[in-house]
């Protein structure tokens, strides 16, 4: 049982950073009071079946455990219409001007300067999305037939390519520029899907020729604009190859989901990449199916060497899924509040 004197600390020290400086902390600074509390809300499946078993109906996840979240500052740079396909942007040379209008009111989430300077007068994590899905989403990429469509581009008409890719990277400067020049934010996400198991999908001498022109444009201006925290968000894929060009660009963060590749394991991150890089996640969500000494081990393994390293903010690399009970969610963030409350 922890002293008295331990708990009042943990407590007061909670009550004196916001949400914003402990979330800048622990990644970029000393660490703070503690590591934040924070996990992807799960889908609106598995919170039915939450709510069955005992999350209370009026409360969210985030509500019930008293999870710090982040708020978008509201923009969306992905083509238009929004989350579709847009493989006529290889074919079609007239389709730019469809897919990327930095005037498409839409484009921009209604009354965003007043909330955004509302959310930061709280102190709330304010984040803003920074590209529109990674290299291959620019070309149009959605499906197997796109996919065939961008590589041969790549190969026979890498001018081509080039020219669609530096109007995309201009069109979401104009954007980014736009926002941030009205409203600070906290980091700035930048998605690449780009990876198998096995490896990305395009050669590291590709990816430098095609990308990463638009990446050192973006992330120059999240710099210019004092974006403290750069973000590199990937799915699944091991992406190890790609990073150093991106860190020395100006990447100084990770946020990798559904890990399956042992060369994107944070321990092995941490120990190419160094002490700086910031990481977000990395515990495999699959460990809310152990029983709570199996669960308790897994997380501790996880999560106390790359704590005492710091620069660490611990959570699931997923969203809980719907073969998840409530009690085991409940254990999980129970057992992360424990090693909080160690000052760990």
């Amino acid at each position: 049982m922890e002293s008295p004197c331990l708990l009042w600390y943990f407590v007061t020290m909670q009550a004196r950073l916001s949400q914003k400086q402990r979330f800048l902390e622990t990644l970029l600074g000393d660490g703070g009071d503690r590591f934040p509390f924070f996990d992807l809300e799960p889908d609106e499946e598995t919170l039915e079946q939450w709510h069955r078993q005992g999350l209370p109906i009026d409360k969210s996840v985030g509500e019930f455990f008293d999870l710090e979240e982040h708020y978008s500052i509201g923009l969306t740079i992905r083509s238009y219409p929004y989350y579709y396909m847009a493989p006529d942007l290889l074919l079609d040379p007239s389709s730019f001007s469809r897919h990327y209008d930095p005037n498409e009111p839409s484009r921009y989430g209604r009354n965003f300067i007043a909330r955004g300077k509302r959310l930061n007068k709280k102190g709330r994590v304010v984040y803003v999305d920074a590209s529109g899905g990674g290299l291959l989403q620019m070309l149009g990429v959605g499906d197997w037939e796109s996919l065939k469509s961008a590589c041969y581009a790549l190969l026979k008409e890498p001018r081509r390519v080039e020219d669609l890719l530096e109007r995309t990277t201009d069109f979401y400067c104009v954007c980014l520029k736009r926002v941030l020049s009205k409203v600070p934010v906290d980091y700035a996400s930048l998605y690449e899907p780009i990876a198998s198991n096995s490896g990305p999908v395009i050669s590291p001498a590709m990816f430098e020729r095609f990308a990463m022109p638009g990446y050192r444009k973006v992330l120059h201006l999240l710099e210019e604009h004092q974006v403290p925290l750069r973000i590199f968000c990937t799915t699944g894929g091991s992406l190890t190859p790609l990073l150093p060009p991106l860190i020395e660009a100006g990447i100084n963060g990770l946020w990798i989901s559904n890990i399956m590749s042992a060369g994107m394991e944070y321990q092995t991150l941490r120990c190419t990449f160094g002490p700086d890089l910031a990481l977000i996640g990395g515990i495999d969500s699959e460990i809310l199916h152990l029983d709570e000494g199996a669960m308790r081990r897994k997380v501790e393994k996880i999560v106390l060497p790359l704590l005492e390293v710091g620069h660490y903010l611990p959570c699931l690399d997923d969203r809980p899924r719907a073969n998840t009970r409530f009690s085991q969610y409940r254990l999980f963030r129970r057992i992360l509040e424990e090693i909080a409350a160690k000052g760990l």
